[in-house]
């Protein structure tokens, strides 16, 4: 369910949504979400100050919370992963 609300949102900010990869990991209690877009896309799923993809992050952990699991979402272009300054709380 939290994996199909991140496609959605993801594919409805992006112009290639050919581009758009989630892989899921889960290891014991902590949730990682790695979401690869093109490159052209990077600023449009981190917006202003890391503004969409802090959001999205939030209502990740919020979800996750709600089973006691720890969620994380990492956004990678094709030049590697996207540096926002924010880390994702604990």
């Amino acid at each position: 369910m939290l994996r199909d609300f991140l496609e959605a949102s993801i594919r409805a900010l992006v112009d290639d949504q050919q581009a758009v990869q989630i892989r899921e990991e889960r290891n014991g209690s902590l949730l990682r979400y790695t979401i690869q877009v093109a490159e052209g896309d990077r600023g449009r799923v981190i917006g202003k100050q890391g503004r969409i993809v802090n959001a999205l992050r939030t209502v990740a952990q919020a979800a996750g919370a709600k089973n006691r699991l720890r969620v994380q979402v990492i956004i990678l272009t094709d030049s590697g992963p996207a540096d926002t300054g924010a880390e994702d709380a604990e």
